[in-house]
């Protein structure tokens, strides 16, 4: 297994949460009723999935091993995409606010525009991974590194976002999918 395949195993589950998230803000234009636990679970993985688990093998791990690689291009690939990293946990801030507020406090429009917006941002940012800088890395960076950066992503699982938690967030993407998910 490369690091790679790890990083585009993580981006299917991403984008089963996209999808989870578009069937939300469906949801919440229709008037259909979404609980209030389902959007503190979506930001829960936002922030730990997407964010503290995925990026973080990206940004602390990944991107630097390429750099020092000299690998031509990849230098115009990791600096957009760190923005994007950072503009996707603006959005997330923005949807947090407003999950956090109760009841009529809460501004519904606003998380579904923020939705969007992330759903529109992270859809484009994974297929410039998938089809630029993953194919790029799975070319230039040795073995060893590769190895090494394998087993760096055990230890952001394990240490960082803790034993378990990342089988516990696909079964729980398996349960949202059932309810915002399903195919029309």
């Amino acid at each position: 297994m490369k690091p790679t395949d790890d990083l585009n195993e993580e981006h299917r589950a991403v984008k089963l949460m996209l999808r989870i998230l578009g069937g939300v803000c469906k949801n919440i234009e229709t008037g259909k009723n979404v609980k209030s636990g389902h959007l503190e679970e979506l930001v829960e993985f936002m922030r730990v999935f997407v964010d503290k688990c995925h990026h973080t093998k990206e940004e602390a791990y990944l991107f630097p091993e390429m750099e020092k690689a000299g690998i031509p291009g990849a230098g115009e690939l990791i600096s957009p995409l760190k923005k994007e990293h950072e503009e996707g946990r603006q959005y997330v801030s923005r949807i947090e606010k407003e999950v956090s507020e109760k009841g009529e406090n809460r501004e519904l429009p606003s998380i579904v525009e923020n939705s969007r917006a992330y759903i529109q941002l992270l859809t484009l940012h994974i297929d410039k991974e998938e089809n630029n800088l993953f194919p790029m890395a799975d070319a230039c960076l040795s073995q060893a590194v590769q190895q090494d950066l394998l087993e760096s992503f055990e230890v952001v699982e394990t240490e960082i976002i803790g034993p378990g938690k990342h089988e516990e967030f696909h079964r729980w993407l398996h349960t949202m999918a059932e309810i915002y998910a399903k195919p029309e």
